[in-house]
């Protein structure tokens, strides 16, 4: 508490103590705490002003002077332990800010890494749904009228070579064939030296026979195509003129088909197909 015993210079001090006076409107505490501060206020402006009247005033107001060399000075190592510590706390902000920077980033990156991770799960997918479509596929069993037809032609060990769609190929005059994918083949139906023929020296197998959808029979070839770096079996020939120009066959685009293959045991085990429409089964 400042004491009014005390006259600062130049009358500043009673000056000071009439000010508080008033603002305090007789409040004896307020006054003090007012006019403490405005002492306080006025020192610190005449330090800065006037460093040698600010001792003056010092003197005047507190009673007594505080030499330099008693006044609280940080120790030695204070400003160094005060640099290091301003700079720890530097250090740990950029961290923080290069931190949030860093995931800011992989947020950002984010989304795209995931679209490329999603859009390789739905390959993936894919290729599982297609194989396991494949594995499970639902093969019906061969139409009795089919079964009768090979008994009358004295046929036997019947295999089942594809299930497939009809693709465009399969249909149009240019073409003019039956493709049998070799990646789609279900049963192997060929003997050693029919591979030996078809694969190793490129000839076609003539004349095979090849009961339609509407069980009549006709000739058709069996040949090797190669392709760009495997080969697929066709049934090539007479196939777009008799198989699928006989509307009784209802052979078109997407027509489910199956491929039997049997043998002719009395006939030096002759190789013969039967083909099958599942569509025109089920209708």
């Amino acid at each position: 508490m400042v004491s009014a015993d005390h006259h600062p210079d130049g009358g500043s001090f009673e000056r000071l103590m009439r000010e508080a006076e008033q603002a305090a409107k007789g409040d004896e505490d307020l006054k003090q705490r007012l006019l403490t501060e405005r002492v306080v206020r006025e020192f610190v402006k005449r330090l800065v002003q006037e460093p040698e009247a600010a001792v003056n005033y010092e003197i005047s107001v507190l009673g007594f002077h505080v030499p330099k060399r008693y006044r609280t000075k940080p120790p030695p190592h204070a400003a160094d332990d005060h640099h290091d510590h301003h700079q720890k706390k530097k250090r740990h902000f950029e961290q923080i800010i290069n931190k949030k920077s860093s995931s800011s980033s992989i947020v950002t990156q984010e989304p795209k890494k995931q679209q490329r991770q999603k859009k390789r799960r739905k390959i993936t997918n894919r290729t599982r749904a297609a194989a396991g479509a494949q594995v499970i596929e639902v093969v019906p069993e061969m139409p009795e009228r089919f079964k009768n037809k090979i008994e009358e032609m004295g046929g036997s060990k019947v295999v089942l070579v594809i299930q497939k769609k009809l693709m465009m190929c399969d249909t149009t005059d240019r073409h003019n064939r039956f493709s049998i994918p070799i990646g789609k083949i279900k049963n192997d139906f060929l003997e050693a030296e029919e591979k030996e023929r078809l694969i190793d020296r490129g000839e076609a197998i003539e004349d095979v026979k090849l009961i339609q959808p509407c069980v009549s029979t006709v000739n058709v070839r069996l040949k090797k195509w190669d392709m760009d770096s495997s080969y697929t079996f066709n049934l090539t020939r007479t196939w777009y003129k008799e198989a699928v120009c006989n509307t009784a066959n209802q052979l078109e685009i997407g027509s489910r088909m199956q491929l039997y293959a049997f043998r002719l045991e009395h006939n030096n085990n002759e190789l013969c197909f039967a083909l099958v429409n599942l569509d025109l089964v089920n209708n």
